[in-house]
């Protein structure tokens, strides 16, 4: 489906209830996020260090210069910025905590279950509130069908804002009480998703390499998202029981196609960086005596460096 289909399925809801909230940090996501939940009907603030980035988001939301003034009074706070550092620098201006006392913060910073920790701990020395929240969206998925957040933190601040929060994304994602498992669940996609991108580029520049269009490998997409699904289904059952008998394949043959693809490589002059990778993880698996169990078996030396 092309983008601009995507972004015709826009949620456009109404809340039995206006909040009023504020967003700071006023780039690409920021400022959908703001427009999004002005869109729902909320009364909206928002707040940049580059004021004139503020006044540029519109969408009926209001542009404050002073931070303390963006957040004062406000029901809830959602925070987005490049990083937990710039976050912290911010919330620790003369001013802002007082603010922001009371009030739910929904730090919606992309980082590390540490950082989700940190961020709590201060929210909590300074009685606010705290979801910490991780998007898995471009800015245009923002209030479509195609935005999912997960949040984690209190169930009970969670429930209380949940209607408000859904304004930018219908699959609103309640992960756990432990304040780092939304980081951690969006920390695991996005592997499996960087993990996965780059192994069909590298299979792609395989076959160009050889004088095949990749358009022929790209064809057959259901054949190895088929395969990785399958597997992953497998895994789960088999990390659960930490049962990694079988009778399907063993690592010793998984072992070996990587080596015809590690070697098909070298062959065609392209990087082998990647597959060789593979290879060597797979290798210390099977060196620990675990060739003869399914594929999954790989997890039980990914749990120690």
């Amino acid at each position: 489906m092309e983008l601009q289909d995507r972004n015709k399925r826009s949620l456009h809801m109404q809340p039995s209830r206006s909040a009023k909230m504020a967003v700071v940090g006023c780039g690409l996501m920021g400022s959908a996020l703001a427009r999004a939940f002005a869109s729902a009907g909320h009364e909206v603030a928002v707040w940049n260090r580059t004021p004139s980035k503020a006044t540029a988001v519109g969408g009926g939301t209001r542009a404050f210069e002073s931070l303390v003034e963006a957040v004062s009074g406000r029901e809830l706070v959602v925070v987005s910025l490049s990083n937990y550092a710039a976050a912290a620098e911010v919330l620790s201006a003369k001013g802002v905590a007082a603010a922001l006392a009371g009030a739910t913060l929904v730090q919606l910073t992309s980082g590390s279950p540490a950082d989700a920790r940190e961020g709590l701990a201060w929210a909590q020395a300074n009685g606010v509130d705290y979801l910490d929240a991780a998007i898995l969206a471009y800015p245009s998925f923002v209030a479509t069908d195609y935005a999912t957040v997960y949040y984690a933190g209190s169930r009970a601040v969670f429930d209380r804002h949940a209607e408000t929060l859904q304004a930018v994304a219908k699959n609103s994602v309640y992960v756990d009480e432990k304040i780092g498992a939304a980081a951690t669940l969006d920390c695991a996609i996005l592997e499996a998703y960087y993990g996965g991108s780059l192994a069909f580029l590298h299979a792609a520049a395989m076959c160009k390499a050889e004088g095949l269009d990749p358009k022929a490998f790209f064809a057959q997409k259901n054949s190895f998202l088929g395969l990785i699904s399958v597997t992953a289904d497998a895994a789960q059952g088999m990390i659960e029981k930490n049962d990694f008998s079988g009778d399907q394949c063993s690592l010793n043959t998984h072992v070996a196609a990587i080596e015809h693809i590690v070697r098909l490589s070298q062959d065609a002059r392209i990087s082998a960086r990647f597959p060789k990778e593979l290879l060597e993880n797979y290798k210390r698996a099977v060196s620990v005596d675990l060739g003869n169990q399914e594929l999954p078996a790989v997890f039980r030396t990914l749990t120690q460096d």
